[in-house]
C-alpha cells in the first residue's frame, strides 16, 4: 500500500504535468493561430489536395479530416479558440480535482479546497453552486490562494466564500491563474511531503 508521501509526490506531479501540459497546448495554439502555420502542415497523399488526418475510434476506425480547413477555421474562428483554451483548463481542474479527491485532499489546505470548489463549479456547467454541504465545508476548510507559492504578481486573492456566483472560467479566475493554481499545489504538496525546503 503507498504511503501517504509517495501519494503526496504522485498527486504533486500530477499537477506539474498539467501545468506544463497547459504551457505545451497554449504554444500549439499560438502556433496554429498564426497565419504563417499552414506552411507547416504534412504534406498532401496527393498533388493539389489538401493534407488529411485521422481522429482514431476505439474500434480502429476513424474519422477522416481536412487539416487545411479546420487549421483555418481555428486561426479565423477567436470564439473557438477561447472555448478550447477554457476546455483545458477545466480538464486540468477537473483531472487535479479527482486525484485529489481520491486522497479526501489530504490536510485540506485552503490550496487543496480552493481546488475542491472549482472543480466543482466547472463540473456544473462551469459555474459556482456552493451548496448547504459547501457551505458548511467553507466554515471548517476555507479555500483560498493567500498562502500560495505562485500567484500573480499583483498579488490577487481568489477566495472561495458561501455566496459566491458566477461562471468560474473565465470570469473568476484566468488561464494564468489555473497554471499559478497547478503549480502551487505542485510546490505545496511536494513540500508537504519532505520534496523540498
Amino acid at each position: 500500500m503507498p504511503s501517504k508521501t509517495s501519494d503526496m509526490l504522485a498527486v504533486s506531479r500530477t499537477a506539474g504535468r498539467l501545468a506544463l501540459g497547459y504551457y505545451a497546448f497554449l504554444v500549439a495554439q499560438y502556433v496554429a493561430a498564426n497565419p504563417q502555420s499552414i506552411n507547416s502542415l504534412p504534406p498532401a497523399e496527393e498533388f493539389g489536395r489538401d493534407p488529411v488526418g485521422e481522429i482514431k475510434r476505439k474500434d480502429g476506425t476513424f474519422h477522416t479530416l481536412n487539416l487545411r480547413f479546420y487549421l483555418d477555421l481555428f486561426r479565423e474562428d477567436h470564439g473557438m479558440q477561447s472555448e478550447i483554451l477554457r476546455s483545458w483548463a477545466m480538464g486540468a481542474l477537473l483531472t487535479l480535482g479527482d486525484e485529489l479527491s481520491a486522497h479526501k485532499y489530504f490536510d485540506r489546505a485552503p490550496i487543496l479546497e480552493l481546488v475542491y470548489h472549482l472543480r466543482n463549479g466547472v463540473a456544473h456547467g462551469n459555474r459556482f453552486n456552493i451548496t448547504r454541504n459547501g457551505q458548511h465545508r467553507l466554515v471548517q476548510y476555507p479555500a483560498h490562494n493567500r498562502d500560495a507559492i505562485a500567484n500573480s504578481p499583483a498579488g490577487v486573492t481568489y477566495e472561495i466564500t458561501p455566496g459566491i456566483s458566477g461562471a468560474v472560467l473565465f470570469d473568476f479566475m484566468g488561464p494564468a491563474d489555473v497554471i499559478d493554481l497547478l503549480q502551487s499545489v505542485e510546490l505545496y504538496l511536494s513540500k508537504a511531503a519532505g520534496a523540498r525546503p
